[in-house]
């Protein structure tokens, strides 16, 4: 059986695909791929371009401690609609008091990698930590998204991130890190352009 589901949906920020289907199908499939040219990338590939990206991983910038208010997703959230879903009454009221830390994208300012659970300083309080981190190669830069109190998530804040023991400058930067190269198309509730 060789039925695929193919999507895309544009995870890494690059104009790709997903191919989905029987695991007894896909091993052929990615040699046909290899074949025509397809260039293998593994999972750390991946990491680093969604990182680049801002993009949230679960388990990183979204989890059971984590809320999407705080991760910047709330315009995937329907909290203003009728529909019910757990956890809407508890985002609604987090959305009311206010989030007191978001996900924030920091560059570093000097070599280094940030790792996951790096801690992040203003001077000599901690003011949140590292969700998220690698070294870009589109930047030529260490970078990391951060969980930190929203009085520093401002663009060009600077922070220290804690690497091996050591404080390294960071700055906050407005996400993405890097443009995106996925592909749009027009939505189908837009009328579409008339051909002359």
């Amino acid at each position: 059986d060789r039925s695929l589901l193919v999507s895309r949906a544009g995870y890494t920020g690059e104009d790709g695909f997903e191919i989905i289907g029987p695991a007894s199908a896909l091993p052929a499939l990615w040699e046909e791929l290899v074949a025509a040219g397809a260039v293998p990338a593994g999972l750390g590939a991946r990491d680093t371009l969604r990182t680049e990206m801002g993009y949230s991983l679960y388990g990183h910038e979204l989890s059971e401690k984590i809320t999407p208010l705080e991760a910047g997703l709330e315009w995937m959230l329907a909290l203003d609609k009728t529909s019910d879903f757990p956890g809407k009454a508890a985002l609604r009221t987090q959305r009311e008091r206010g989030v007191e830390r978001r996900v924030a994208g920091l560059i570093l300012e000097e070599r280094g990698v940030p790792r996951p659970d790096a801690e992040v300083y203003q001077q000599d309080r901690k003011v949140g930590f590292v969700t998220s981190g690698t070294y870009s190669p589109v930047l030529q830069k260490g970078i990391a998204l951060v969980l930190v109190d929203t009085t520093v998530h401002e663009p060009d804040t600077a922070l220290q991130i804690w690497v091996r023991q050591r404080p390294l400058s960071a700055r906050v930067h407005r996400l993405p890190f890097v443009e995106s190269r996925v592909k749009s198309r027009p939505r189908r509730d837009r009328p579409r352009p008339r051909k002359h």
